[in-house]
Order: C-alpha cells, then structure tokens, then sequence
C-alpha cells in the first residue's frame, strides 16, 4: 500500500487530469503563446513529479502553480531578451485579414485586456490570474505565492480596481 505522505504516480495521475487545464489557463494568461503555455505546463508537472519524495500531498497544488509561474516568468524574461536583440517581431503579428472587421473589434478588446492585464505589477498579477483562473482556494494561493491569505485578498482587490482604471467598469450598470 502506497505511503500517505506521498506522492505516488496514481495520485500524480489524477492531479495532472484535475490541474492540467486551469494551470494551463494560468500560464497561458502570462504568456500569451499557446505553444509556450503547453510546454511551462508539461514541465511544472515534471518538476514536481522529479521532486516527489519531498512533496507533501496536501501542498502540491500550490506548488504545482507557483513552479509553473516561475517557469512563465523565466520564459517571459527569456523572450524579451531575445525580442530585444531580434529585429524580426512579426511572428507575434496577428492576422486579421480574414473578417476583417468582426475579428478587428474582438482582436481589439483582447489586446487591451492582455496589455492592462501585462501592466499591473508583477504581485498584483500573479494574484489576479491565480485566483481567476487557477480554481485554488485564497489559502492555497496564498501558499503557492508565500503571502498571507489576506493579502491575497487585498492585492486582487488593488488589481481589479486598476483593471476597472484602465478598461473601464467590469460590470455594465443596468438602469
């Protein structure tokens, strides 16, 4: 019988089948790149599949997260140096030629939601993509970020009233 303390490939298993997506979704959100969301996710999961003799079962999902922001970060960074020193952006133009003008207004809106998203401060990010797209708990957010639970709280409070600045109001007024 399989030790309670740890991380069996059973249990390994179902997590991923239950964390693949909203870790996924996470990443993608401080990306943008399917391609590279894809490959962050794959290698958190491998990451803490290489440490499971010293990961406990009841702090793995958190850990899960925080490994695979890391990860998006350091590729983010990665990323940037080379767009820095490359003078080729155009595999980050979007075509909009099909449809033009349906595809210009929505490509619109998801540009500045993405760029208001890329403005917030790096901890107000973090808190804000975690909590709406991770399905983790305040408190397990809070573990994976290593904050106090109500500071998880307050920054995603600062970060939606920042996001309100910049797009405007987050739910129409109904008359």
């Amino acid at each position: 019988m399989a030790d309670e303390s740890s991380l069996d490939q059973r249990r390994f298993e179902v997590l991923y089948l239950r964390l693949e997506k909203p870790v996924f979704n996470v990443v993608y959100r401080w990306l943008w790149s399917a391609d590279d969301a894809r490959d962050v996710t794959q290698e958190a999961f491998m990451k803490v599949w290489a440490a499971r003799a010293r990961v406990r079962p009841e702090t793995v999902e958190p850990l899960v997260f925080k490994s695979a922001l890391n990860l998006a970060s350091n590729r983010l960074r990665v990323k940037r140096v080379r767009r820095f020193f490359s003078l080729d952006d155009a595999a980050d133009a979007v075509d909009l030629r099909a449809d033009a003008v349906a595809n210009l207004s929505s490509a619109q809106q998801r540009l500045a939601v993405r760029r208001a998203i890329e403005a917030l401060p790096t901890k107000l990010r973090e808190v804000v993509v975690l909590c709406e797209l991770s399905g983790l708990s305040t408190s397990q957010i809070a573990e994976a970020l290593g904050i106090p639970p109500g500071t998880v709280g307050s920054r995603k409070h600062q970060a939606m009233a920042l996001l309100e600045q910049a797009l405007g109001p987050m739910v129409e007024e109904v008359s």
